[in-house]
């Protein structure tokens, strides 16, 4: 299917959502006729004329894919939506140049030259509700305090975004595809041992994207800097000794953000973590075949941790049963996050833990708080399944003089320490049947040869 037909449709299922929610917001006591979605304004740096890198409201995002800040859509029931474009009339900056997407055909534009242009030709305004950044941007637009972003209106709005479309599932897919360029040129670095810097330009250049241009800023370390989750030091120190190296990049396709990681190391690393970073590569991919819908995704993280517990059990770094490590939270410390989370316009996509579209939330467990995605799998989510074994000395110094000591083999994780940690990560589409890849077909395993 086209990108034309897949947004038609994709439009047609939003504005269905859209047509949910204030049916949720009504139902709450919170009677809207319209929403005004915003794009966002430029926001300078504190005492200065430089305005900080901009990134479009994600509500506004999943409506019109159109880059740039001060853009309004207004959604009516039963009503063509309108798009007002702003396009400033401006010496000071390159005018926006037309992008190739079908947006136009799917809601009426309506291009002005100034933000207050855009706020007139918006025109007065009832019973609306303002989805944006900007508090004084809604009081320009004649709308009161309780009518920016009412909790009524948002828990719908952001429960249906985790039920991804066709059109959004082939973003994700576009995303995956930019995202393996830049992947496998950092792969061809490992070797020549190349610096986090001169990593992170590679990864740049072959995807031709700017920094700015990233979903995150690409988090490519090193050995012992490997177990700092998100490690950003990008420098041009060799590396020492330059033995494995973890590589956390995306890319984005009309606003939607692929997240995908992968560790590597060579002959010379310690030979237990070569054998960590084989089993973590089969456990990886035993959790992704446990994707289905309404899945648990909470079991799939406890199963992320059981793995874990056999792996570092059988390898000699725990001097338990594997069952004894999982019950008594010895894993903890070399998974402190969770197993992956919902992805979208955002990478951390949002409604992860709701259980209703009322808003109501399942909060994770006391013993995994960083898990952050309760809700039961279904079709059209998109998740990362993305555990991680590291080696933190400052979580794991809290067991070296603890009760739970006697149960480390505390001289090797001390050898295994400087490797870092392994983390790997794939985008996982929820069908109706099972799940789809999207990433890995894309970007091999690190044994896979690399495309």
């Amino acid at each position: 299917m086209d990108t034309r037909t897949l947004f038609a449709d994709h439009i047609q299922t939003v504005c269905k959502h859209l047509d949910s929610a204030l049916q949720e917001a009504a139902h709450a006591g919170v009677h809207l006729e319209s929403i005004v979605f915003h794009a966002g304004s430029e926001q300078m740096y504190h005492g200065d004329d430089q305005s900080i890198p901009f990134r479009p409201d994600a509500h506004f995002a999943r409506l019109a894919p159109v880059p740039g800040a001060d853009h309004f859509v207004l959604y009516e029931p039963n009503t063509r939506l309108r798009l007002i474009r702003l396009a400033p009339n401006d010496f000071w900056h390159e005018p926006p140049n037309n992008i190739d997407h079908p947006y136009a055909e799917a809601m009426q534009v309506e291009t002005v030259g100034s933000r207050e242009e855009a706020i007139a030709a918006i025109g007065q305004l009832k019973a609306a509700a303002y989805v944006g950044s900007s508090p004084k941007v809604a009081a320009d637009l004649g709308l009161a305090t309780d009518a920016v972003e009412p909790s009524a209106l948002m828990a719908p709005l952001n429960w249906a975004r985790a039920f991804k479309t066709p059109y959004e599932a082939q973003c994700l897919r576009d995303a995956s595809k930019l995202a393996a360029i830049g992947h496998a040129a950092v792969r061809r670095g490992v070797a020549s041992r190349r610096t986090t810097l001169q990593l992170h330009n590679d990864y740049l250049v072959a995807t031709e994207l700017r920094e700015n241009q990233t979903p995150y800023s690409n988090i490519i370390a090193w050995d012992a800097t490997a177990a700092t989750l998100h490690y950003q030091s990008k420098n041009m120190d060799a590396p020492s000794p330059g033995n494995v190296l973890l590589i956390d990049a995306g890319a984005n396709a009309w606003g939607y953000a692929s997240d995908i990681t992968r560790t590597y190391c060579n002959e010379q690393a310690h030979p237990v973590f070569r054998q960590i970073l084989d089993g973590m590569e089969v456990l990886q991919l035993k959790l992704v075949a446990q994707v289905a819908p309404y899945t648990e995704y909470i079991d799939i993280h406890a199963a992320a941790h059981r793995g874990i517990a056999d792996l570092l059990c059988d390898l000699g770094v725990l001097r338990v049963p594997a069952k004894e490590a999982y019950d008594r939270g010895l894993t903890r410390p070399f998974l402190p996050h969770g197993v992956g989370h919902h992805l979208g316009l955002q990478v951390h996509d949002v409604g992860g833990r709701q259980i209703n579209p009322q808003g109501e939330i399942r909060p994770p467990s006391k013993e995994h708080p960083l898990l952050r995605t309760t809700r039961p799998l279904e079709p059209g989510f998109i998740v990362t399944i993305e555990p991680g074994l590291y080696f933190i000395p400052m979580l794991l110094d809290q067991h070296r003089s603890a009760d739970t000591s006697a149960a480390f083999n505390w001289p090797l994780v001390d050898e295994l320490i400087p490797c870092g940690g392994v983390r790997i990560e794939d985008d996982i589409l929820v069908t109706e049947t099972g799940h789809e890849n999207l990433s890995r077909p894309f970007v091999p395993g690190h044994r896979d040869p690399c495309s």
